[in-house]
């Protein structure tokens, strides 16, 4: 007995052994899947801004680009929603700083240029670079060599100006860019601007769009552009667009899924109805092939927008309300607990907002806008992300079977060639026979 014990340890121990080391790789989260780390993406990438410093020049081209996945891909599960929807067939207007639309191989054939509502004519570059980031970020294509790409690559993007060449704008002329984005015939209008007041025009403004049929996004707050040239910081109040009725304010989130903790803290900033990536971010810049990191809600916003798109292409007859609904219905934190105010009901979930089943959109008008966040529990009851404890449980059920496994292998096996895999005696005398 005692040398059948022994040869089973020796045969026991290097199984053991292996399966211990598999154990990492059954517990670890997708987000530390090489090339996705969870982390910030490649740090060496230049910075894109909201708006120019006073004095300087026009943003340069990047001469950096990372082959790396980025973070925000993989943490909307972008690669699982095109399998249902790439976004074709639908128009989104950008409302920003311009695009860089003849020299960026990653918008081309994917971002026409749309009114320059500050200084005339049709858009066709973009000295900030923002603009070009976002639209990137809306429908960019995959360039050879690299994973980036926009979340709707096969939308259409209209880049609408409605800012300075330094990307400042007014209230007057966010309310132009809003009607112009509207003439495009966009479903989705991604206002990436926020201004402190609304009057009269630009309210009429986004009233107008609602009006025709298009989901208004915009950022939750005006942090990116109260640091500009000569800007007065508030520290409270709400921003605009994103507090008018039927907008849907956005904020950002980082890899971990939890706002940057300065958003909370500075600022004007409306209420968010939704939530985006928007930190150390990968996107196309102007000049060229390069890449860029940006954040803030904007970004975010792009997300929201683009994921709006890919709602669109799938749910064709879907209002613009319906869409909002949908986006917020089905994301991630919209039922149960408390709603966090950096983040609001959720955080966006495309693969969910395409295939989700909401009895509401079946035989009954959609919700108001500002039921919107009530009704979000009883749409669809999505299932919360991985948790550490949903991880542990994933560990001790693959260890248990691989010990099963190795117990089979050391035992049954060795027996069974012994006896020439005939049937063992009946009762306690197998032992002996050992």
């Amino acid at each position: 007995m005692r040398s059948s014990r022994s040869s089973a340890s020796r045969a026991l121990g290097p199984a053991v052994l292996a399966a211990l080391l598999l154990i990492p790789a059954v517990a670890a989260p997708a987000g530390a899947a090489p090339g996705n780390p969870g982390s910030e993406d490649s740090p060496s990438l230049p910075g894109i801004r909201a708006t120019l410093p006073e004095g300087r020049p026009c943003t340069a081209e990047s001469a950096k680009k990372s082959a790396r996945a980025p973070w925000a891909q993989s943490f909307l599960g972008v690669d699982r929603a095109w399998e249902l929807s790439r976004g074709a067939g639908v128009k989104v207007a950008v409302v920003s700083t311009g695009a860089d639309t003849r020299r960026v191989p990653a918008l081309d054939g994917r971002v026409t240029g749309g009114r320059d509502v500050v200084a005339g004519g049709t858009v066709r570059d973009d000295c900030v670079g923002y603009g070009t980031f976002l639209a990137g970020l809306v429908a960019g294509g995959r360039q050879k060599g690299l994973a980036a790409a926009g979340i709707a690559p096969e939308a259409e993007v209209v880049a609408v100006r409605a800012t300075d060449k330094g990307g400042l704008t007014t209230p007057e002329a966010l309310a132009e860019g809003i009607r112009a984005a509207t003439a495009s015939g966009a479903r989705v209008i991604h206002v990436a601007l926020a201004v402190p007041s609304a009057p009269r025009q630009l309210r009429e403004a986004v009233a107008a769009a609602r009006k025709a049929g298009a989901l208004v996004v915009a950022p939750a707050s005006a942090r990116e552009w109260e640091s500009g040239s000569g800007a007065a910081r508030a520290e409270n109040g709400p921003v605009y667009p994103a507090a008018l009725p039927g907008v849907l304010a956005v904020s950002s989130v980082g890899p971990g899924g939890e706002p940057a903790a300065e958003d909370a803290e500075r600022g004007r900033r409306t209420r968010p109805g939704l939530s985006a990536p928007g930190v150390s971010v990968t996107g196309p810049g102007p000049g060229g092939g390069g890449q860029f990191t940006g954040g803030g809600d904007a970004v975010a916003g792009a997300f929201v927008a683009g994921t709006a798109a890919l709602v669109l292409s799938y749910h064709p007859r879907l209002s613009g309300e319906q869409v909002a609904h949908r986006l917020e219905a089905t994301a991630y934190g919209a039922v149960g607990g408390a709603p966090d105010p950096g983040v609001g009901p959720g955080v966006v979930d495309p693969v969910r907002a395409l295939s989700a089943v909401l009895p509401e959109e079946h035989g009954s008008p959609p919700p108001p806008s500002d039921a919107r966040h009530a009704s979000a529990a009883r749409a669809v009851p999505p299932l919360d992300p991985p948790t550490s404890r949903d991880h542990a449980l994933a560990v001790v059920g693959g260890a248990v079977a691989v010990t099963l496994l190795v117990a089979f292998l050391a035992f049954v096996l060795p027996r069974g060639r012994r006896r020439g895999w005939r049937a063992g005696p009946a009762g306690g005398s197998a032992a002996a026979a050992d």
